[in-house]
């Protein structure tokens, strides 16, 4: 080692994420960052309820008896862990965690804007759930003073959230993007993937990956799709694990279409970016802060702006107009690989230096 070089450090981390989810944002953003660290020689260690076997990255997984955020909150004993983990690295809303990840945004946030969209049936489904008003006071729990050391956010857009809704410490908070293993999702199969979707050549495929259908938009899509002008066209919503491999599945279609009522960074959209789709989303996607409007896709003010939506629709039938945005929309997900994200991550780890 040359005289002047400070050896890397090797932590202890223990990551808590209650279940795992085969289409889940966030489980794909852990087992990604995971897999890096681990690569690296950290020693990883997961709390959760459930996990899948095979999706494992983990030195060790301690299951957690618990049936929910809050019990699960309670059960996980975060001072326990001090004595035996560098760092305890939460992506659930447990208070006293050194560093948690808002990968999920604000639940606070999200119940706003769900009812903004809608006045009526937004606010009742609200008050029928009582895990929302859950959710909410450990979200206050977490961001009230002394609750976390520091915060990840996956997006300017809910940081200010935090900054503004609870008055917590901007210099807390740390915007790290999402990454995307670019090869992987760039070298997807068309002809493999149209015939697994059973969709034919001549279709014009509009694609929508996200599971909760009221959130993601889904019936934004389904009436923008009724209205457009093209015969063969097909709306493809992935909400489960598709029958073929997903980079397959961006190669099957010619436009990504995500017009999400709330979304901290939508992973999917990073995915279909590396396919060299245009991608159409929302302002509301804090994905759409790393992206240029009408150069790599386009970013709607509203997710349910749906004469915008036909619009852009109708205009990317045209195959001239859909190659333009393959390279722009190509090279930006490049810039957001995942080395970048693990670098961003492991600088707030030092930070955080206990």
């Amino acid at each position: 080692m040359p005289r002047n070089e400070t050896p890397k450090r090797t932590w202890r981390i223990a990551f808590l994420r209650r279940r795992f989810s085969p289409t889940g944002g966030a489980e794909h953003y852990l087992l990604r960052l995971a897999t890096g660290l681990a690569a690296h020689g950290h020693q990883l260690t997961l709390y959760c309820e459930d996990w899948s076997p095979r999706e494992n990255p983990f030195q060790e997984v301690r299951k957690i008896d618990s049936n929910g955020p809050v019990s699960f909150a309670r059960k996980v004993g975060i001072q326990s862990m001090r004595a035996r983990y560098d760092i305890v690295f939460s992506l659930e809303r447990v208070p006293n965690c050194d560093l948690y990840r808002a990968g999920d945004g604000l639940h606070a946030d999200w119940l706003a804007y769900r009812q903004a969209f809608h006045p009526v049936m937004g606010r009742v489904r609200t008050l029928l759930r009582p895990k929302n008003r859950q959710l909410c006071r450990l979200e206050a729990q977490v961001f009230a003073p002394g609750g976390v050391r520091r915060v990840i956010c996956n997006s300017r857009f809910v940081a200010d959230q935090i900054s503004k809704r609870f008055d917590f410490p901007p210099d807390q908070i740390d915007v790290i993007y999402n990454g995307v293993p670019y090869q992987q999702f760039s070298m997807g199969d068309r002809v493999l993937g149209r015939r697994a979707l059973q969709l034919n050549p001549d279709d014009y495929v509009v694609l929508l990956v996200g599971a909760g259908s009221e959130r993601k938009g889904h019936a934004i899509a389904r009436d923008a799709m009724r209205r457009i002008k093209k015969k063969y066209a097909k709306l493809v919503i992935i909400d489960s694990p598709p029958p073929v491999a997903m980079p397959h599945v961006y190669a099957a279609a010619d436009v990504f279409l995500l017009p999400t009522l709330y979304d901290p960074f939508a992973n999917v959209t990073l995915e279909a970016l590396a396919a060299g789709l245009p991608v159409i989303t929302s302002a509301q996607n804090g994905a759409s802060e790393i992206m240029e409007d009408g150069k790599n896709g386009f970013i709607l003010p509203r997710a349910d702006d749906d004469k915008l939506i036909v619009h852009l629709l109708d205009y990317l039938t045209d195959p001239a107009h859909r190659a333009r945005f393959r390279q722009p929309a190509q090279a930006l997900a490049q810039r957001y690989d995942l080395a970048r994200n693990l670098n961003a991550t492991l600088a707030v780890f030092n930070k955080l230096g206990r």
